[in-house]
């Protein structure tokens, strides 16, 4: 089996979302482990060190059938000013591993870009990195093709902050601006107007 990878969110020692990583985490281990597996505990491995108690950080746990190792980083988020439409009908990305070759080859593909948004089928995903919305007369809209439901996805969704709907490509240019976000940026955290779209 292949390492799965979560990536958590920590705010001046406040830890996000936990609940549905965990959750995520034995819904992959069900799946491609075995249905009897014992959940892990994360609170029993997250130990944040003293020195980033403060500010934003990344903890990410690489783990298969048990927890194999937790890094903590501080974390700046990216700014993005541009995407490119790159399209792979074959990516399949329904859970989180650890090795992301493909979605790479796909980043790689971005030209003058800052990222790149997946387009399987026709239909919009992810970004290379998260979770994407598309705000038309007030309303956020995910796509419900996403390679992979995000935690923050789900909760936002969960919230009745964000809907799933289908977004081919040629349904972009019905929306005004489209938001990247994950489970370390929240929802219109970063924005980029359609027009900044390469098609």
């Amino acid at each position: 089996m292949s390492l799965l990878i979560e990536s958590i969110k920590i705010f001046n020692g406040c830890i996000y979302n936990l609940q549905r990583h965990e959750n995520r985490m034995q819904r992959s281990r069900v799946a491609l482990i075995s249905k009897d597996i014992t959940p892990i505990p994360l609170r029993k491995y997250i130990e944040i060190p003293n020195d980033l108690r403060q500010g934003l950080v990344k903890c990410r746990i690489v783990y298969k059938e048990d927890v194999q190792e937790i890094t903590y980083t501080p974390y700046s988020p990216y700014i993005i000013k541009s995407l490119k439409l790159v399209e792979s009908n074959l990516i399949d990305y329904q859970f989180k591993y650890l090795d992301r070759n493909h979605i790479k080859e796909l980043y790689a593909q971005r030209g003058n870009c800052d990222d790149i948004i997946m387009v399987k089928d026709r239909m919009l995903t992810d970004s290379s990195y998260g979770n994407i919305a598309l705000l038309k007369d007030g309303v956020w809209y995910t796509p419900s093709t996403c390679l992979l439901n995000g935690t923050r996805r789900q909760q936002l969704i969960d919230q009745g902050k964000i809907l799933e709907a289908d977004i081919s490509v040629v349904d972009i240019d019905k929306y005004e601006k489209i938001c990247l976000f994950n489970a370390m940026i929240g929802l219109n955290k970063s924005t980029i107007r359609i027009p900044f779209i390469v098609k």
